[in-house]
Order: structure tokens, then C-alpha cells, then sequence
């Protein structure tokens, strides 16, 4: 097929560190060049995004380096998203889609590019990888926003708790926003005695490179070191569980500022129980050597990092933070409690550490559930809506 032929698909996404949203982006991009189409990504290159550069590459898609939008020009003035309207306008005219994907890793980034694309009339999904309840807009936004939505664009939500939200906020019927969950890939794991031999080697391994004990029980976090993913709600429960169980050790898997994590770790005497790694690309490694996966999340849009932890049969303690109650049902799948609640928090640790043929139990459960959830479906209802829209 020649690139003249080919649908052409430009992805684009303001963000400046690796994260889930990010992830999504990648697996959407890899699939539509495996379809055949000519991608193109364009985004922000920082430090932290060399590796996502590289992975986008490697799968086939041409990338554009562009700041799309950034955090800090929400705080400025309106030309700065007259800025980022003119260099989506430019790099829609140099790359010529056929769609455009849009993916929001916050909900008020965009707006330029949102506005470029709809000028253009672009078919356009915009995705909605986080918004958060009572988020508020001008009345001047609210317009430009459903002008742009009535000119051949999708948005797409990925819970259903995320879809009343959007609905709320920007004034949108239901029925005008498409629900596509997140998906993994659900054949991870094998029950095959290879597989089983290959991960008490992994549980070892991890641990030596750690510098833990072979007896250490790891109970791991995935996700950016930011605030509102919670973190610092397990600080002071630490010590209550450490103090009845000496041998766990929490390690912290994320990209992010740590500065105030470390210094409050050191307040409460626990800096050498609990291991900042930083991002790592070997997540599937860490769940397999993992003993309990914590979630302590106080906002959330579809958490990969949750659904990978069900695939990889590990044990579950989560807030339940937006919209994770339609992924894990408390005491079945896994241990639920309110966001920001260390009280509750420490109860269900310490119960799942007390009980582990229970939680395993839960595990299995969570597994089973999960294979509803695969990055198949996920890819290909995100590409039909996008070629849905070339016929409206």
C-alpha cells in the first residue's frame, strides 16, 4: 500500500513526562501502523519523553517534535493558546491526517489544538485521560468547546464515572460521549510450570538488584510521584506495619519531583524501608516479584498500573478513586477504601498481610476480571470511532 493510500493518522498530546496516558498513546500508534496506516505522534521532547521518542519510532511512527500545550500557559494570558492554535494549524498542514487523536492527560490542556483541528473540520477524537469532579470552565470556553465538538470530533471517556463528568462540566448530553475503557494485554501471565519456575527467578532476581532480602515482602506502588496519586498517605501508616511486619519493604515505582516524599520518609524514620525507583520500563518484572499491589490514588481516570497488578495475579489494596469501583469490586477482586484515608488504609494492609490465601483468592478473582478489559477491544473501538468519523 503507498503512503498516498494509506489512512493517515496524527496523534497528539501535550505531555512532558511517561505515564499511563502516554502508554495509551504509544499501543494506539503501534496497532494502526500494524493496520497498515501512517502515523505520525507529535509531543513535547524532554528528558523524560527520550524513551517514548524512541519506542514511537521503533514502532513504525514519524515524530514531530511539538509543544502542543503546556501546564504553565493556562496560567498566561489568551495568546498563548492563540500560539498553540497557530502550530497545530501549521503541523496539520505539514502532516495532512485523515484523523486526529487528541489524548488529554488533563482535561483543560488542548484547547488550541482542539480549535485548529475543528477550523480544518480534521475528524478528531479527544480523550479524556483524567478530569476531575466540578471541574469549571468560562462560558466563552464552554462555547468555543461545543463549536469545536460540532465540527466532526469525538470525545471519548474512559470510565463511566469520567462520562458523567464530562457531561457535567462542559454541559454535554450522555449520549454524545463514547465510553472506551483502557485495555492491557490479558495473556501476560502463563500457569504453565515454566512460567511459574520463571517467576520465582524473577522474585529473586528483582530482590537482589533491590538490595533486599530473599525474605523481603514488596509491596508496590506504580505511578508518577505526584500528589494526588497518594503516596504520601502510606507514610504514616508505615511504621504501625512495619512494627508487626518487619521484613515488607514499599517500593515506589514512578516517575516525578520526590523532594518532599524523601523528606517526610526521613521524618517518620522509614527512609530505609521504602525504595524510590523512579520510572522504570520493567514494571511487568516488579508485579511479578511484588507480594501486594497499593493504590493509593485520591483521582484517577482508568489505571493501567491497576490493571496490569490483576494480570499478573497480584494481590489488591486500592483506594477507590473515581472510576476504579467499575474495575474492582471491594472484597472480591481485591481490598477498597476511600481516597486520602491512611486509617483505612492501614486496616486493609494489615488484613491482607494477616490473610494472604484470602487475598490470593481475590487475585484470582481480579485476573479473571481483567480479561474483560483487553488492549484488542480497546484499540479497535478507538480506531472505529475514529473512522466513524470520516463518514459524518
Amino acid at each position: 500500500m503507498s503512503n498516498k493510500s494509506k489512512m493517515r493518522l496524527l496523534i497528539l498530546f501535550p505531555s512532558r513526562l511517561r505515564g499511563g496516558a502516554e502508554e495509551y498513546s504509544l499501543t494506539i500508534a503501534s496497532a494502526a501502523v500494524r493496520q497498515g496506516w501512517d502515523v505520525h505522534a507529535a509531543f513535547p521532547k524532554t528528558e523524560k519523553t527520550v524513551s517514548l521518542i524512541t519506542d514511537f519510532s521503533k514502532s513504525g511512527v514519524q515524530y514531530h517534535e511539538a509543544t502542543v500545550d503546556d501546564v504553565e500557559a493556562q496560567k498566561q494570558k489568551i495568546t498563548w493558546q492563540f500560539l498553540w492554535f497557530l502550530k497545530t494549524l501549521i503541523l496539520l498542514l505539514k502532516v495532512k491526517p485523515n484523523f486526529v487523536l487528541i489524548n488529554l492527560p488533563l482535561a483543560d490542556l488542548c484547547l488550541g489544538s482542539i480549535l485548529a483541528c475543528a477550523l480544518l473540520k480534521k475528524p478528531t477524537a479527544v480523550r479524556f485521560a483524567l478530569i476531575f469532579p466540578n471541574q469549571a470552565f468560562t462560558n466563552k470556553r464552554l462555547k468555543l468547546y461545543a463549536w469545536a465538538r460540532a465540527r466532526n470530533q469525538q470525545w471519548i471517556a474512559i470510565t463511566e464515572c469520567d462520562r458523567q463528568i464530562i457531561c457535567q462540566s462542559f454541559n454535554v448530553p450522555e449520549t454524545e460521549i463514547v465510553q472506551i475503557y483502557n485495555g492491557a494485554r490479558t495473556n501476560l501471565l502463563s500457569s504453565h510450570r515454566n512460567a511459574l519456575e520463571k517467576t520465582v527467578e524473577i522474585r529473586r532476581q528483582v530482590r537482589q538488584e533491590l538490595g533486599l532480602a530473599e525474605t523481603s515482602q514488596i509491596l508496590l506502588t506504580v505511578a508518577d510521584l505526584n500528589p494526588r496519586k497518594g503516596h504520601g498517605d502510606l507514610i504514616p501508616i508505615a511504621p504501625y506495619l512495619i512494627k508487626e511486619f518487619p521484613n515488607i519493604r514499599f517500593v515506589w515505582a514512578g516517575g516525578g519531583q520526590s523532594k518532599n516524599l524523601i523528606s517526610r520518609l526521613q521524618e517518620y524514620g522509614i527512609e530505609d524501608k521504602v525504595l524510590l525507583l523512579g520510572y522504570r520500563s520493567d514494571v511487568p518484572r516488579l508485579l511479578q516479584a511484588a507480594d501486594l499491589f497499593i493504590f493509593p490514588t485520591h483521582s484517577e481516570g482508568f489505571p493501567w498500573a491497576l490493571l496490569e497488578a490483576m494480570i499478573y495475579n497480584l494481590p489488591i489494596v486500592s483506594s477507590n478513586a473515581s472510576g476504579i469501583p467499575e474495575i474492582v469490586k471491594n472484597n472480591v477482586h481485591g481490598l477498597l477504601c476511600h481516597p486520602g484515608d491512611s486509617y483505612g488504609f492501614l486496616e486493609n494492609i494489615l488484613w491482607a498481610l494477616r490473610h494472604p490465601e484470602q487475598m490470593q483468592l481475590m487475585a484470582q478473582n481480579a485476573r479473571s476480571r481483567a480479561q474483560e478489559f483487553s488492549e484488542e477491544k480497546m484499540v479497535k473501538r478507538t480506531l472505529a470511532a475514529l473512522s466513524r468519523l470520516s463518514h459524518t
